[in-house]
């Protein structure tokens, strides 16, 4: 590739702006707006065939922002197109910060859909730091769409949670405090809050008919009842009162948040299923190591993908999910606190975050190391373990992705 074709699109719901460049950056055509649907890409592919064969381009390099999903089957068309293919089409699709940073470097530019598919297709002309070339993986995706979807279900649970809980201080604002039962969310923490519209009422109940309220709503689990009947008897003495004219509302907003929670705890279970199952056909050995189960391990497969784009290097693997740490040096200082880089894939650096917290309570050497790393330091203590953990962790991933075989404990 001596004499490629650069072209920027600045991808839309509706159309695609196109600007396309030699590499000494002159504009071999005025910028212009297709379509973004099946005839608007035929008609650029048409174009681009033409600009090609006139300029005597032997490739043609293409790069969009990854907006949402507006750029995917407008990708995937291209790269499928088979008259497009006789000349050489690689395809990038670019993170928009990585395009938001080199904009700054230019003096003045207004923010307009012609300006922004040129700075795309310059920053494509840079070539540094370009992403893997798009390419179209069917069990890949079909694994990352699971795994996402978790990510998303995961944080719509927590925020259901928090959004419960801040209302539960109104009907009970000692419950959290206090903790008459080990999980809020259990089933007879739900069938107490649910079953009494105040707490005055939970207040009245004589003191041993609450014991065996208890008892019969753990189903005689509970190893001493008569201790959670105490501790809600003081959860309902010095919780606030509320007034009963908010009754109503407030017990309303708690039940449709257990019914919510309760939903998405079910939609998750059903998505583990799907990628346990999707998982199948990925050989690896990633749950031989303890704690590491389907979950987790389809989570970093979907993301790392084939680990020959990373040179089979686990820095690269580790830049790329974001565990990596800022250096600040200048002449003979060197800072002792280097802040996490804020850049990286979440999804990954989320799957490798939970698979360290998980691999720690099962494997003798991980625990030991996260404990090292935790009485290290005051403040933010676990986070930082983890974090620290979950790089460990990737050297001992991409081993096992890259040999295939299973995973030995260190001999103590």
């Amino acid at each position: 590739m001596i004499h490629p074709l650069l072209v920027g699109v600045d991808v839309h719901r509706k159309t695609n702006t196109i600007s396309a460049m030699d590499v000494s950056g002159r504009e071999v055509t005025s910028r212009f707006t297709v379509e973004n649907n099946r005839p608007g890409t035929a008609a650029l592919a048409q174009e681009l065939r033409s600009l090609a064969a006139e300029g005597g381009y032997d490739a043609i390099l293409l790069a969009a922002e990854a907006t949402g999903w507006y750029w995917w089957h407008f990708f995937r068309a291209l790269d499928e197109d088979p008259d497009l293919q006789r000349t050489p089409l690689t395809l990038y699709a670019f993170n928009p910060r990585l395009t938001a940073h080199f904009k700054k470097t230019y003096a003045d530019l207004d923010k307009a859909d012609l300006i922004d598919a040129f700075v795309v297709a310059d920053r494509l002309r840079l070539g540094r730091d370009l992403p893997q070339p798009f390419a179209y993986d069917e069990p890949g995706l079909r694994l990352r769409f699971l795994t996402r979807h978790r990510f998303h279900l995961v944080h719509q649970l927590v925020r259901e949670k928090a959004y419960f809980l801040a209302h539960l201080y109104l009907k009970a604002s000692e419950y959290t405090h206090l903790k008459p039962f080990g999980d809020v969310f259990g089933a007879t923490s739900r069938a107490l809050i649910q079953g009494y519209p105040s707490i005055e009422e939970l207040a009245a109940i004589p003191f041993d008919d609450l014991v065996e309220i208890i008892d019969q709503q753990g189903k005689r689990r509970f190893a001493d009842p008569a201790d959670n009947a105490r501790q809600m008897q003081a959860v309902a003495r010095n919780s606030y009162p509320l007034p009963p004219a908010l009754q109503v509302p407030v017990n309303l907003i708690l039940q449709q948040g257990l019914q919510q929670i309760a939903a998405l705890k079910r939609q998750m279970q059903r998505t583990e299923s799907a990628i346990a199952e999707a998982l199948q056909p990925w050989p690896h050995t990633l749950d031989t190591v303890p704690g590491l189960g389907p979950v987790f391990s389809a989570g970093i497969i979907a993301e790392i993908g084939h680990l020959a784009r990373f040179d089979y290097d686990e820095a690269k693997v580790a830049k790329f999910a974001g565990l990596r740490w800022h250096q600040s040096q200048s002449a003979d200082f060197q800072a002792e606190e280097t802040p996490l880089t804020h850049s990286g894939n979440r999804y990954l650096r989320y799957y490798f975050c939970e698979a360290a917290n998980s691999v720690r309570m099962c494997d003798a050497e991980y625990r030991a190391y996260y404990e090292r790393k935790f009485h290290e330091v005051r403040l933010h203590q676990h986070k930082r373990a983890i974090v620290l953990t979950a790089r460990k962790l990737v050297r001992l991933v991409v081993r096992l992705l890259t040999t295939n075989q299973p995973y030995r404990p260190r001999r103590a």
